[in-house]
């Protein structure tokens, strides 16, 4: 299992010199204690995060989320109103203690319409770093912002849109397999872009139609998620298709079948009808883009000198992929495993991997001194540094 949070904690680190959102601010006392109770309480491997989007799920949504979500062991930490600085302060004060999702579910920034989409951005990517921090193990599934007014030209969906090009990058290279990216939004549209009362009344809100679209859309990536090896690799789809031969091949492939499933696009994307062929067209060419990134991450890893990362993820390549592909991620994984950083590099990991809480336990700063004696210099050195509660 590999940890890549620092990439983000950095972000929480200098949240108070940084933009508002990522300005941890308090909101809804009540709902916050009601919150700390759950986690006392414990027993949690699916949580929902966000704003009053989430937490319909307790109000119009709860038919479905009855049926879709509360046999997976979820709770619901959404609050309405909230911006991404008041889930920041949230999980800063307690909301992660006592539990350990496997998964968190993370959708938010539709209300910090005063920020700009870079600002509101670095407010998720922060609130990512909370979690990372304070859960390690945690995984997590972040959706694009979900489409709001009616017609495909109002100014608030288009930032939104902005703020999604941005959120689309933190699934990879930053931490793919912690972050899996998905966009579901064209699934609450018209194939005109329009988002119809039939689905949001007030142009914001789903309405148990609309829960029942989220639950269906995310549902299968949820429970894989869930189930599989939090060191697998998972693609990033960020726009699900609308094709239903193209939306199958691409569920079998967050299923863990990439390699089948590339095959099937290529098919696909001779098909003889066209909205079929552009859709897997389309999918493919998602598809490679995240393999692009994926090396750019390795490449990165390899030049800052984390070697144990950079070994684990051409690994878990080398697993998704067939043929010559599979066997050159594969050389460069027993390469990289050469290289004397790879046991540093792994005798770090043991270190990031301890609970957020255990870290304040005057004995983790006793490993880490250890630590740093037997490697002063380098990159595990300065993240193991980091690690040490401010």
């Amino acid at each position: 299992m590999r940890l890549l949070c620092l990439l983000f904690a950095a972000c929480v680190i200098a949240a108070a010199d940084g933009p508002r959102p990522t300005i941890p601010v308090e909101k809804n006392p009540e709902r916050h204690q009601q919150f700390l109770e759950v986690a006392k309480a414990g027993n949690v491997d699916l949580l929902f995060i966000g704003d009053s989007i989430t937490d319909g799920w307790r109000s119009t949504g709860k038919q479905v989320w009855e049926q879709s979500f509360a046999p997976l062991k979820a709770a619901n930490f959404g609050i309405s109103g909230d911006r991404t600085e008041h889930v920041i302060w949230r999980l800063q004060h307690g909301e992660l203690e006592g539990i350990h999702p496997k998964l968190a579910v993370v959708m938010i920034g539709t209300n910090n319409g005063g920020d700009s989409a870079e600002d509101v951005a670095l407010g998720v990517k922060a609130i990512i770093g909370e979690i990372q921090q304070r859960s390690p193990g945690t995984r997590i599934l972040l959706l694009a912002i979900f489409p709001r007014g009616e017609k495909p030209t109002d100014g608030a969906r288009q930032k939104n849109e902005k703020t999604n090009a941005i959120l689309a990058g933190y699934a990879a290279p930053a931490d793919p397999r912690r972050v899996v990216y998905l966009d579901i939004g064209d699934r609450f549209l018209t194939a005109d872009k329009l988002l119809t009362k039939e689905i949001m009344p007030d142009a914001l809100h789903p309405n148990a139609k609309g829960y029942q679209i989220w639950a269906d859309a995310i549902i299968d990536p949820v429970k894989q998620l869930l189930q599989e090896d939090p060191g697998h690799l998972t693609p990033s789809i960020g726009k699900r298709s609308t094709i239903a031969k193209v939306a199958k091949v691409e569920d079998a492939i967050l299923a863990g079948g990439l390699a089948n499933g590339l095959k099937a696009l290529e098919r696909l994307s001779a098909d003889k009808d066209a909205d079929t062929a552009a859709a897997a067209a389309a999918s493919l060419a998602q598809l490679a883009a995240w393999r692009e990134q994926i090396d750019a991450g390795i490449a990165k890893q390899r030049q800052d000198g984390d070697i144990f990362a950079a070994a684990e993820m051409s690994a878990a390549m080398a697993k998704l992929y067939a043929g010559d592909v599979a066997k050159a991620y594969k050389a460069q994984d027993a390469e990289l495993r050469k290289d004397p950083a790879f046991a540093t590099g792994k005798e770090y990991q043991k270190l990031a991997d301890m609970p957020f809480a255990a870290r304040k336990d005057p004995r983790f700063a006793k490993l880490v001194d250890a630590f740093l004696k037997k490697h002063p210099d380098g990159w595990y050195a300065e993240q193991a540094k980091a690690l040490l509660p401010k």
